[in-house]
Order: structure tokens, then sequence, then C-alpha cells
């Protein structure tokens, strides 16, 4: 079992994004959007390669994988004791500012 770890940035994004739906769509929504994020990110403790490597991230010395909650992708890093969360990424956003993970 690996440890996960969130970036400063991906759990901004996490809470603006839970805050968000929650201002436009209601709490109830809200909390489910939260809850399945948080699930689909605890699947990574024991599968931390679960994830498709994340091809717009590929000139990085890292590999960058992801998973699809709805409309929100979860990008993160397996390292040998660790995944690192380093981004949550509203699909419907431009991919190109991926680039500066």
């Amino acid at each position: 079992m690996v440890k996960i770890i969130w970036t400063k940035r991906a759990f901004s994004q996490f809470e603006r994004s839970i805050k968000y739906i929650r201002e436009e769509q209601g709490l109830a929504y809200a909390k489910i959007v939260h809850e399945k994020i948080l699930e689909t990110i605890a699947s990574l403790e024991n599968f931390p390669e679960l994830g498709p490597v994340e091809n717009a991230l590929l000139h990085k010395k890292k590999n960058y994988r992801y998973l699809i909650v709805w409309s929100y992708k979860i990008i993160y890093r397996s390292d040998t004791d660790k995944v690192v969360i380093a981004r949550i990424f509203h699909t419907s956003r431009n991919p190109s500012r991926l680039k500066g993970v």
C-alpha cells in the first residue's frame, strides 16, 4: 500500500471545484462528487498505476497518469512508496494548460 499525497495546487483545485458545485447545483450533489473523487483517489493506495498515462505530460521526467470522475480528471504520479495528486482538472478546460504541472 502506498501513501497518497496532495500538492497544494491539487487540493486547492479540489476545494474550488466542490465549492462551485455546491453553489451551482446544491449541497447534496457536491457531497456526491466530493465522496466519489476521494473514493477514486483512495483506490490508488492499492493500485497506484490504475489509470492510463497522461499524454499531455509525456515531456515530464515523471510518469503522470490520470483517472476520470464524471467531468473531473485526477492527474497523479506514482513513485515507489507514494502517489502524488498533482491536479484536479475539469475536462472542459483547455488541456494545454496542463503542461505546467
